[in-house]
């Protein structure tokens, strides 16, 4: 059987009443309400189709009373959800660290892109801040900064990663 939609205005008990009367042997896929204010009463937009089921069932329960009959039911409209808002990490490095913060950490994300994993599979934030502060010269430091990154990922961008740091060292006159 196809969808039906039906508009109800509800705006007192006697209305009210009507909708259920209706929604009596249909099956509801869709519902949306819209409070309008003056004056006070209520929109809905009903999609639904004749319940056969529904009937056929009712015929099976005649004679057992009222306590076995359900009233239809409608289902919840879908409310929107929202992600939590992410808080950023505030790194506590001086001012003129901040660029070489943000320096590595695109270069860590767009690696991470690429290797299709999630950032701080190379190195979490508060390891990136670490990196910035001690500014290692050569591959040593920093294995002993970057203990969590992979030996493939050490030998695959160790070189860049220094060659970042070592970068923001040379001031341009």
């Amino acid at each position: 059987m196809a969808l039906q939609i039906k508009t109800f205005h509800v705006a007192d008990e006697a209305s009210e009443a009507a909708v259920g009367t209706f929604l009596q042997g249909k099956r509801v896929h869709h519902w949306q309400s819209a409070y309008s204010g003056d004056p006070a009463s209520w929109n809905l937009l009903i999609a639904y189709e004749e319940d056969h089921r529904r009937n056929d069932r009712d015929d099976r329960d005649r004679g057992r009373g009222d306590r076995d009959r359900r009233e239809p039911r409608m289902s919840q409209p879908r409310m929107e959800t929202r992600k939590p808002e992410r808080m950023e990490h505030a790194p506590e490095l001086p001012a003129e660290d901040l660029p070489l913060y943000e320096n590595i950490r695109k270069w860590r994300n767009t690696v991470a892109r690429e290797e299709k994993i999630k950032p701080y599979i190379l190195f979490n934030n508060k390891q990136l801040e670490d990196l910035v502060k001690a500014k290692p010269k050569d591959a040593d430091a920093l294995k002993a900064i970057t203990s969590d990154l992979t030996p493939e990922h050490f030998e695959k961008y160790g070189n860049e990663l220094l060659g970042l740091v070592s970068a923001s060292a040379v001031t341009p006159v």
